[in-house]
């Protein structure tokens, strides 16, 4: 559980560093050394994900100016990175500059009047023709560390580790349950990572669900899959636990809340609830 002064801190640094997340990423390291790097990754990928939200805008006006000076670049001959500049001086991710730079391109000069799906080129850049705007487009996927498809299928990735992760810690402590997979053949639109066959106390705390967040739990993320998730899950299941793995803010545990507790890890100590015939 994280102190509000210390997540205060954090998300202070992050709103007042001018760069690429990649350094401020370094920089949080440097500063916050007691603080776990998941933690603060988990942090500083929300805070820049509603800076873009914020900040990147995909009018006309803005698509023209990017690719502009992008060409204007091209025809000076500058040294590679040109895309990665232009991010920088509009304080945006590179692969979202890029995206819109690379549309822009295949919108004007290697139209064919089909509608064009740039992910796919930034997926695999050896698609482009171009082979300059290819390469700028290549070193934006290695610099962007929010945005590249690496990262996406990282984030994926590390998701389904902790469910694993959770799956076994279940199985060896004994805990019966079925997972989503299972729970999706009958129908069920929301589940819970895990619903449990037995009902489990933790701390006093009936449990009937379970589920996996590979994150930091801040206030912002809190809210909205209460919203969207924990909410359905406790009408349709009853009370539950949710566990952040990356930690949670301290402000986000109400005493009052009959719904679910919140964790950042699955304790060992419980008590097995058993049905009195």
């Amino acid at each position: 559980m994280m102190r509000k002064s210390v997540h205060s801190d954090i998300v202070k640094n992050i709103k007042e560093f001018n760069g690429f997340s990649k350094d401020c990423y370094i920089l949080l390291q440097q500063k916050f050394k007691n603080v776990d790097e998941g933690t603060l990754f988990s942090i500083l990928s929300h805070e820049y994900q509603k800076r873009m939200k914020l900040l990147h805008v995909k009018t006309s006006n803005v698509i023209n100016k990017y690719f502009n000076s992008y060409e204007e670049a091209i025809n000076r001959r500058e040294d590679p990175g040109i895309i990665l500049r232009i991010a920088l001086e509009a304080n945006i991710s590179p692969c979202l500059v890029a995206k819109l730079i690379l549309q822009k391109y295949y919108d004007d000069v290697e139209s064919d009047n089909e509608s064009i799906n740039v992910n796919k080129y930034i997926r695999d850049t050896t698609l482009i023709k171009n082979t300059d705007l290819a390469y700028e487009v290549f070193l934006c996927t290695l610099y962007d560390d929010q945005y590249s498809p690496a990262i996406e299928t990282m984030r994926s990735s590390i998701g389904q580790q902790y469910e694993i992760l959770l799956h076994k810690q279940m199985t060896n402590l004994g805990i019966a349950f079925r997972d989503e997979e299972y729970l999706r053949k009958f129908g069920y639109d929301k589940t819970p990572d895990f619903k449990l066959e037995v009902p489990i106390a933790i701390d006093g705390f009936i449990i009937h669900w379970i589920e996996s967040k590979a994150l930091f739990g801040d206030e912002d993320v809190h809210k909205d899959y209460i919203r969207h998730q924990y909410s359905s899950y406790w009408n349709r299941f009853g009370p539950g636990l949710v566990i952040y793995w990356f930690g949670y803010l301290e402000t986000i545990v109400q005493l009052s809340e009959k719904r679910f507790i919140v964790r950042d890890k699955l304790s060992e100590n419980f008590v097995t609830i058993v049905k009195q015939i």
